[in-house]
């Protein structure tokens, strides 16, 4: 399940380029990052509710223990989603798919000098066969001058933003044990809101938001956004309880494929060798570590 849960993770997050291209005509980086924050704390109440699971009457007590991994969670995902944000309002809709390799390292090695997980030379080539395939996948055959030069802030700034969205996924499985998923979720992203907020309020004071007139298509990216944050987050705290922490990032990158899909299926765009070879890649990585135990499990019946 756990595996099914990050799979789901993936397809929503795929659509966040999208989300962010309709919303940015209308909005800049820091809104949009406040907006996602407010509407999926929506959506994780409505959650809740559905659920039928009130907050317990020790919540505060439970959170006490906690508050140092909430609040580096809640600084590292708004740091990750402004900085994400900001490249994907000035980049390509795709571009975010350079910061999962970025996720993947940090993981990583947090799942080998923090939790002793093991992780021998085969899982690594694989591991590295999964980031090589991305790679190969937003690069595209362009020139290195183009992809390296002129959008080298840009591709910094996704690189960034997946060392913060690693921090965030190890605040998430420091607190899974202790709390709730919904209110360890809720907690995190309900400091991510006030600072978003708090560096929105200068702008709002001089009347920024005066004039603007969003379309449908924003508000649906706002309400997609939110659902895609509030049910994405919860699902991926479920599941770095039942899956190896190294795995989590890798299974997320299959958010690449979903885009490429996407593109051919809406967008009639073309399929290079590129995205062939780096999908290729990506999938032998991927699939290459659960290949090899089955093969002994079945050596062993």
């Amino acid at each position: 399940m756990g595996y099914l849960y990050l799979l789901c993770v993936a397809f929503m997050f795929s659509f966040g380029g999208t989300c962010v291209k309709l919303i940015s005509p209308y909005f800049g980086p820091a809104y949009i990052t406040f907006f996602r924050f407010f509407v999926g704390i929506c959506f994780l109440l409505l959650l809740k509710a559905a659920k039928r699971k009130p907050f317990c009457p020790d919540f505060f007590s439970a959170l006490r223990p906690m508050t140092h991994w909430i609040l580096l969670g809640a600084t590292a995902k708004w740091a990750n989603y402004l900085t994400e944000n900001y490249a994907l309002s000035h980049g390509p809709s795709y571009g975010n798919i350079i910061a999962q390799p970025a996720q993947t390292v940090f993981i990583t090695l947090s799942s080998v000098f923090l939790f002793r997980e093991k992780l021998p030379p085969r899982k690594l080539f694989c591991i590295l066969l999964c980031m090589i395939g991305v790679l190969c996948i937003s690069w595209n055959g362009r020139s290195f001058g183009v992809f390296f030069h002129e959008n080298l802030p840009m591709t910094g700034l996704f690189v960034l933003s997946g060392f913060c969205a690693g921090c965030h996924v190890l605040s998430q499985k420091m607190v899974a044990p202790h709390m709730d998923m919904i209110d360890s979720n809720l907690s995190m992203f309900t400091v991510s809101a006030l600072l978003a907020l708090i560096s929105l309020i200068p702008g709002i004071a001089e009347g920024e938001l005066s004039g603007i007139r969003p379309d449908i298509g924003c508000f649906a990216g706002i309400l997609m956004f939110g659902f895609i944050t509030g049910f994405g987050f919860y699902l991926n705290a479920c599941a770095i309880l039942l899956v190896p922490f190294y795995m989590v990032p890798i299974i997320q990158s299959t958010m690449s494929v979903f885009a490429i899909l996407w593109g051919v299926w809406f967008f009639h765009e073309q399929i290079s060798a590129y995205i062939v070879a780096g999908t290729g890649i990506f999938i032998l990585g991927l699939v290459g570590p659960q290949l090899k135990t089955s093969s002994i499990a079945d050596r062993t019946k």
